[in-house]
């Protein structure tokens, strides 16, 4: 699984609705935030569950949609660790191998 990790820094009661895939990671540096996960159903009742979180702690993120990341009190600082799509690594692999260069026919391997 490829990753990439972003930072985000907030000021004091800002909030970032931001859309994140199932899978995401979101961990405090610093700072408390409150994060409002995706809506979905639960019978036939829409939820949101929401999880307050403090420096050092994560949540994971089980449903894509959009999230609500809101600091509490002071600046906050959170990361988030994203999966890259399937087609984003493969795309990765394939400039690893033009940047090395292909090998020649000359050398014994077709």
């Amino acid at each position: 699984m490829t990753c990439t990790t972003f930072i985000t820094r907030l000021q004091p009661h800002q909030a970032l609705h931001i859309p994140l895939d199932a899978h995401t990671t979101l961990r405090v540096n610093a700072g408390t935030v409150v994060v409002r996960q995706p809506m979905r159903w639960l019978g036939e009742t829409v939820v949101a569950p929401v999880v307050r979180l403090e420096p050092g702690q994560s949540c994971r993120i089980d449903h894509g949609g959009w999230v609500e990341i809101r600091a509490q009190g002071g600046d906050a600082e959170v990361q988030s660790h994203r999966r890259l799509p399937a087609w984003f690594a493969a795309w990765q692999a394939l400039r690893r191998l033009v940047k090395q260069g292909l090998p020649h026919p000359q050398n014994g391997i077709a």
